[in-house]
This record gives C-alpha cells, sequence and structure tokens, in this order.
C-alpha cells in the first residue's frame, strides 16, 4: 500500500509558491486601475525604460481631438476637428464624430472614468458605449462625477449630468473661467490676466464662493495658464510659459503651496504647453509646439512621463490638434 503522506508537504509548497508568483505577478503589474479616490505618484521611478511598451502596458486610452494638418480657404483656417480614442501608445486610433461643418474639441472626463464631455461641456458621451446626449453644461466636473460646473456673470452654476438641471449661481467675487476642481470638492483652479499686479497668474478660490487666493508666479515670469489639478488634488501642472511645471497644491500654506517647482526640460515639451494629468499621476498628456512658433499653430499631441521626461507622440502623422483637446480615459476592461 503506498503512502501518499510524504507527498504532502511537496504539495503544500508547490501550492505556497504558485500563490507567491501569482502575488507578485500581480504587485509588478502596471495595468492602470482607476481608483476612487485616485492616488497619484508623479515621481515614481519609471518601470519599463520604453515609455511607448510602459503606456501600452497600463492600458489607458484618451479621447482626442485632431484634424488634418493643412490650412484650408482664403482665411488659412485649419479644418473643423473630430473625436477619436486612441490607445496611450499611440495606437488603436478609432474616430468617434464625422462633422465636416463643425469643431468638435476640449473633451473632459469624469473623475470615476464613465463619462467624457466635449465643446465645454455641450454634449456628454458614455465611455463605455459611447452615445452621446446634450449636455449645455460645464467642462469642469465635480469629485463625484455627477454634475459640471461653469462660472458665468451671475457666478458658478452646476449642471446635473443625469437630469440637466442647472444649480441656483454661487456668487463670487469675479466672474473667471474656471479650468478644474479638487477632489475633496473645496477649490476651483483658474487662471487670471492683469490681476493684482500680475500679467498672468494662477488662481484659486473656494468652490462655495469667497475670496480669490493668488498662487505665486513661476521665478521665470512667463506667461502662466491653463492650471490643471493631479486627481487626487496633490498636485497641479500648468504652462509656466516655455514649458509645463509641476508643484504640490496645500492650501494650508500662505501662499498655496509648498513653493517647489519641478520645470520640464523646454527642449522635450515645446513652449506653451497645457497638461492633462493620468489617473496615476506618472503622465502628462500635452500639444507640443515648437519654440519660436506660436500658441495658434496646432501641433502633435504628445505624452511626457514625469519620472523622465521621456516624451511620445500619440497624434497619427499629417493629424493636430490645440490646446486641452486631450483627456485620459480608463483601460477598455475598466468599464
Amino acid at each position: 500500500m503506498n503512502d501518499s503522506r510524504g507527498y504532502l508537504p511537496l504539495l503544500v509548497l508547490l501550492v505556497l509558491g504558485i500563490v507567491a508568483v501569482g502575488r507578485a505577478d500581480e504587485a509588478t503589474s502596471i495595468k492602470a486601475s482607476w481608483e476612487m479616490p485616485p492616488r497619484c505618484d508623479p515621481l515614481a521611478p519609471a518601470r519599463i525604460e520604453d515609455l511607448k511598451e510602459e503606456l501600452r502596458e497600463t492600458g489607458y486610452r484618451l479621447v482626442i481631438a485632431i484634424h488634418p494638418d493643412r490650412r484650408e480657404g482664403s482665411d488659412g483656417r485649419y479644418p473643423p476637428r473630430n473625436l477619436y480614442l486612441v490607445n496611450a501608445d499611440g495606437t488603436g486610433l478609432k474616430q468617434l464624430t464625422d462633422t465636416p461643418e463643425k469643431d468638435e474639441h476640449v473633451p473632459r472626463t469624469s473623475p470615476d472614468g464613465t463619462m467624457f464631455t466635449y465643446n465645454y461641456g455641450d454634449y456628454l458621451v458614455d465611455a463605455k458605449t459611447l452615445k452621446t446626449t446634450q449636455h449645455w453644461g460645464g467642462y469642469v466636473w465635480t469629485p463625484d462625477s455627477k454634475r459640471t460646473a461653469q462660472c458665468g456673470k451671475n457666478g458658478i452654476v452646476y449642471t446635473d449630468a443625469a437630469t440637466g438641471e442647472n444649480s441656483k449661481p454661487v456668487r463670487v467675487e469675479q466672474r473667471v473661467s474656471i479650468q478644474d476642481m479638487s477632489c475633496d470638492g473645496k477649490w476651483f483652479l483658474f487662471e487670471i490676466r492683469d490681476f493684482r499686479g500680475s500679467r498672468y497668474s494662477i488662481d484659486f478660490m473656494p468652490s462655495v464662493g469667497g475670496e480669490i487666493r493668488k498662487l505665486p508666479n513661476h521665478p521665470a515670469g512667463g506667461g502662466e495658464c491653463h492650471p490643471a489639478f493631479s486627481p487626487d488634488g496633490g498636485w497641479m501642472c500648468w504652462n509656466s510659459g516655455g514649458s509645463i511645471s509641476i508643484r504640490k497644491f496645500d492650501p494650508a500654506l500662505p501662499d498655496g503651496t509648498d513653493g517647489k517647482f519641478i520645470t520640464l526640460p523646454k527642449d522635450k515639451i515645446g513652449q506653451d504647453p497645457c497638461g492633462r494629468w493620468s489617473h496615476c499621476g506618472r503622465y502628462i498628456a500635452y500639444v507640443k509646439i515648437p519654440h519660436g512658433g506660436s500658441w495658434r499653430v496646432h501641433s502633435p499631441l504628445c505624452i511626457v512621463r514625469l519620472a523622465d521626461h521621456e516624451t511620445i507622440t500619440i497624434s497619427p502623422p499629417g493629424s493636430l490638434g490645440h490646446h486641452w483637446d486631450y483627456d485620459w480615459l480608463p483601460p477598455a476592461s475598466e468599464n
């Protein structure tokens, strides 16, 4: 009669080994997980040397607005843009809209990744089914992904994504073009020109209304605009006049920041960039405009990895985008 008891310890070790390998694989997986609330790690080291391969592994996608690289007509305008889906490594381009007489642009993804708006909040799209409805709201999302916000002449107005109903205006110090909202719902971020002694400045204010608070200018003193919060609200990026800059955001400090700027290399980023953070905070999407050119010139859409400032171009050859014509989406399996 065979005694199998001697094989039991070996079987246990084998099972434990399989579990350990599975956990190691899970730990080293870099596939993007659209967690709520988000957790960002902008300065985490690169996981794969080749940025394109790393982005492919994450599974991230983007919704982008692009058009052919040509000018038309006597006024030399670019043709209207259309919306596309594209993988973060630049593959799998899929056209979403086809409106030859209408410009489709400025997509904005909801914090939970389930929806996005475009044309400054005029339209709302289900990120899974791609069903589109009119919204006529704002393009700044509230943290719960249930409403969008915009600032009109009477103050901040919230629009319900499900019903389209508008809230009563929230009075503010002055009308501003709000551009982002912190993930705790407490702060709006925006830019102001010719305000309190600065030609260009990045500012913030409470979402319930109140005093506008001014962030310190970048030491370079260039035109500063187009700020954006990281998804977890702990960081912000902005066009610091010649490149992308990032810093921590802490409204508890007297000047609203820890004062430590990180400015990405100008030669890699180009001038006048306006960034959108990935959900994990490791990457920023932007448009690369050559130095010596003009912000009016539409240019390729790119992604930069903050760990080492490596970049790739995601818009296909012969197509261009413009400011804020891009935002991130979860991997297809996440929807």
